[in-house]
């Protein structure tokens, strides 16, 4: 059935942009349903919910763009953004310290942001995250130092032992 589906999408992409252009007559609306593409070969092939972590940043974008273009909400529209860390918790299960910092932080600024309506110069309480992080919750592999075992054993105990744990 994956298999169908795949092969399917790119006549439902053109089925949907058609509709979209002739029916609503929304053109830019209509384009970005040929995203569908590889988004359908992206999540239906392997495990799913590691694919929608990885892809979920095309995610955000198609419906940001599906807000934007189709039904002139831009300015809402950036709230979908907030779904990649969103998802991203749901499927590694746990929230360290810096997630609760970024979460606490962008809490915030949409509580203040909804009450005073006052969005544009807030966002600067945004850099709070990674001052906040940086200062009382640094990564343990953010620095490279130079070491006896040199960098081509740093560079494996980060990159490749570090992802064979996941």
């Amino acid at each position: 059935m994956k298999r169908r589906i795949l092969a399917a999408t790119p006549l439902i992409s053109l089925l949907l942009f058609l509709i979209s252009g002739f029916y609503l007559s929304d053109w830019q609306l209509g384009w970005t349903f040929f995203l569908l593409i590889p988004l359908s070969w992206i999540l239906l092939t392997g495990n799913i919910m590691r694919r929608l972590n990885e892809v979920m940043p095309l995610i955000a974008l198609l419906l940001f763009l599906w807000l934007g273009f189709g039904f002139d909400l831009w300015n809402p529209g950036w709230v979908v953004f907030l779904l990649i860390p969103i998802v991203n918790m749901i499927v590694e299960r746990k929230i360290n310290a810096r997630r609760l910092v970024a979460i606490l932080v962008v809490a915030a600024y949409v509580a203040i942001g909804i009450t005073t309506e006052d969005w544009h110069p807030l966002w600067i309480m945004l850099l709070l995250i990674p001052i906040i992080n940086t200062i009382f919750f640094p990564q343990r592999n953010a620095y490279f130092g130079s070491n006896e075992k040199g960098w081509k054993d740093t560079f494996r105990r980060i990159i490749i032992d570090e992802e064979k744990d996941e």
